[in-house]
């Protein structure tokens, strides 16, 4: 499994919950200190089709890489553009795929790179620096309860807890961290 100690993976156990939210603001608070890639990755499980929204429309082939330079704040990866990503991609995979699109991802960014993403099923292919799980307890994704397990902090969804993280989440030379003195 690779190690990607600049990677900052936040992940939800359904829509709507804060991920993006959590993503930019992160973005919006280092982005003057450091270049920072905006990724979000979709995975695509025919069982979770309700979960998919307008991400469940047909693909050819088993992976579509995206860079975005819409600004318009319309989609979660131009609301990352906003925030100062100095660049921003949306993976598109079959879930059966997905080291292979990370592959081809690394291919257009260094691996090196300080990159906050959007993803969950990306945790079974990396190590991040830091994974932080955004929890709502009503219509969760049933394969998420393995990412909760695994997950460094665990936050229940709603902007009063999202802010408290946003004081954890650091970025050192190390990478992402969490700042222990600073847990909600």
């Amino acid at each position: 499994m690779l190690h990607l100690p600049n990677l900052l993976l936040i992940a939800g156990t359904g829509r709507n919950i804060g991920k993006t939210t959590l993503a930019t603001s992160v973005i919006r608070r280092n982005a003057d200190k450091h270049a920072i890639i905006g990724l979000k990755v979709s995975s695509i499980y025919p069982s979770e089709s309700a979960f998919h929204g307008a991400k469940n429309a047909p693909m050819e082939g088993d992976f579509v890489i995206t860079e975005e330079f819409d600004r318009s704040g319309r989609k979660d990866t131009s609301k990352m553009l906003l925030a100062g990503a100095t660049r921003v991609f949306y993976v598109r995979v079959k879930d059966d795929h997905l080291e292979e699109a990370m592959s081809a991802f690394f291919q257009l960014v260094d691996y090196k790179s300080v990159i906050v993403c959007e993803s969950g099923s990306l945790r079974s292919e990396v190590h991040p620096g830091l994974f932080v799980m955004i929890r709502h307890m009503v219509n969760e994704k049933p394969r998420t309860k393995q990412w909760v397990e695994v997950a460094d902090m665990v936050i229940e969804a709603g902007l009063a807890s999202e802010k408290r993280c946003l004081a954890c989440i650091v970025l050192t030379e190390k990478g992402w961290q969490l700042n222990e003195e600073r847990q909600p």
